[in-house]
């Protein structure tokens, strides 16, 4: 079956297109946009859309993999109709558009931060289907905007839309993030085609890394790295060998604290703090102060 994997370019949603037309899959690759029609959720009638292209088949099922594992949300298969891949003439208008969408976006900036300070002013998009202007915006507070886009579209002389998105969207839709890189030297997450992961606070806590500044633990976007979860499930597997913190622990069996190889005297006990699957050690504290011991020396 001939598939792929896109991202709406205008609310951000993943979706699995299929089935694709051999001559138009064996053309496309990332980045490439096309047009698709879902149903419209009041009048079940087909709304076209323009799709970016992320994953094709080829590595679709690596993808899935790699969702599953991180917990992220997989793309849904879902009944629309494929249209056309967007290329030659319609794709040179569509461009044209978008470019005086960003021409009209710093005066929208300056009126709508001027009016909502606590917003930040992401991009504006055309949407070809419904001749309309959609300007994005990033904030952590719900406004009420109904005057100021009635006053805005009037000044315009068109229709438009206001949408709220998350802090990993406006990294992604921001064209002032691009060429920008994280801490790894690679392109940001959020630039990139592939789906972003959902980063939850377990993350932190199953790496060991919650005694840390969490501000280092934060991308571009102000949210956790997407980075945390890469490496997640050797931590989970790996962290089956160790015990688990907070569990007590006869230190007399693991150092030879005291000659009685048995003894339950308070001194001798331990609490499992923290342990390190790099160095392969489990922190231990004990009434005389902190002992680290091999993980070697634990399973025997």
């Amino acid at each position: 079956m001939d598939t792929v994997a896109v991202l709406d370019r205008y609310t951000n949603k993943y979706l699995n297109v299929w089935p694709l037309p051999q001559a138009d899959f064996a053309t496309v690759k990332i980045g490439d946009k096309l047009v698709y029609g879902l149903p419209d959720a009041k009048t079940w009638m087909l709304k076209n859309s323009i799709w970016t292209i992320i994953e094709t088949q080829r590595s679709m099922e690596e993808v899935t993999l790699q969702t599953s594992e991180k917990k992220t949300e997989e793309p849904t298969f879902l009944t629309g109709k494929y249209e056309r891949i967007l290329q030659g003439e319609e794709k040179a208008d569509f461009e044209e558009q978008q470019q005086t969408a960003l021409k009209i976006f710093p005066t929208f900036k300056k009126e709508f931060q001027a009016e909502f300070v606590n917003s930040v002013p992401i991009t504006a998009r055309f949407q070809i289907f419904s001749n309309q202007l959609y300007f994005f915006f990033y904030s952590e507070e719900r406004y009420l905007f109904t005057e100021f886009v009635k006053r805005f579209r009037e000044k315009l002389g068109m229709n438009m839309f206001l949408f709220q998105v998350g802090a990993r969207d406006m990294m992604r839709m921001s064209p002032g993030a691009e060429g920008m890189f994280g801490t790894c030297g690679h392109t940001l997450c959020c630039k990139s085609y592939r789906q972003l992961p959902n980063i939850e606070i377990e993350a932190v806590i199953l790496q060991n890394l919650e005694g840390r500044d969490i501000e280092k633990l934060k991308g571009k976007c102000w949210k956790l790295k997407c980075c945390l979860v890469y490496e997640l499930e050797v931590y989970l597997q790996e962290s089956k060998k160790y015990p688990p913190k907070g569990s007590k622990l006869n230190v007399c069996k693991l150092v030879g604290h005291c000659k009685d190889k048995d003894c339950q005297s308070e001194e001798c006990q331990g609490l499992v703090s923290s342990f390190n699957i790099i160095t392969q050690e489990i922190t231990i504290k004990t009434k005389e102060g902190v002992i680290r011991i091999p993980l070697e020396k634990f399973k025997k």
